[in-house]
């Protein structure tokens, strides 16, 4: 993982600011997702490495591949965290889902993606939430808002996880 990446994960963890009231009922009404649940299905997928718990938070666990990520994983999956939020905290939810410099709500694309720049990494994170509590953030490494394989297939393993 970049540093400028590690460095927005720690900004990102500490923010828990902004604030929304216009979360999407049909997210609000699904049962919470755990932790463990994605974990599970994560080690189920060949080639993704296995996900630990960093920067301790008391509204979230943040998931993700860690620091020393094989080569190959980071190629076919790029830099991402999955924060899986306390279910009893839908605020922290719509922090997540805000513009980290103003704290303003942001708005997600026809895709239900919400992008919003990383200074640091000088590219986008696009953000997608899963069930009631889920939220996964990946760096696209680019200065404009698009999504390519990479996304597609963490997308895809989210999109199982909020089914079950």
């Amino acid at each position: 993982m970049r540093r400028p990446a590690l460095i927005f994960l720690a900004a990102l963890a500490v923010a828990g600011c902004g604030s929304s009231g216009d979360a999407d009922d049909q997210e609000q009404e699904t049962a919470p997702i755990p932790a463990q649940a994605v974990v599970q299905e994560f080690s189920d997928v060949p080639g993704m490495p296995e996900l630990v718990t960093a920067v301790p938070d008391p509204s979230w666990e943040q998931l993700g591949p860690g620091l020393d990520i094989p080569p190959a994983a980071q190629e076919r999956y790029g830099t991402f965290t999955i924060y899986v939020v306390d279910p009893e905290d839908p605020e922290a939810v719509r922090s997540l889902l805000a513009d980290k410099d103003t704290a303003e709500p942001l708005q997600p694309d026809a895709d239900g993606i919400y992008w919003d720049y990383d200074e640091l990494a000088k590219s986008y994170v696009a953000q997608k939430r899963y069930g009631s509590n889920v939220v996964l953030a990946w760096w696209n490494e680019r200065r404009e808002q698009a999504t390519d394989k990479r996304w597609d297939r963490l997308d895809a393993v989210m999109q199982d996880i909020a089914k079950s």
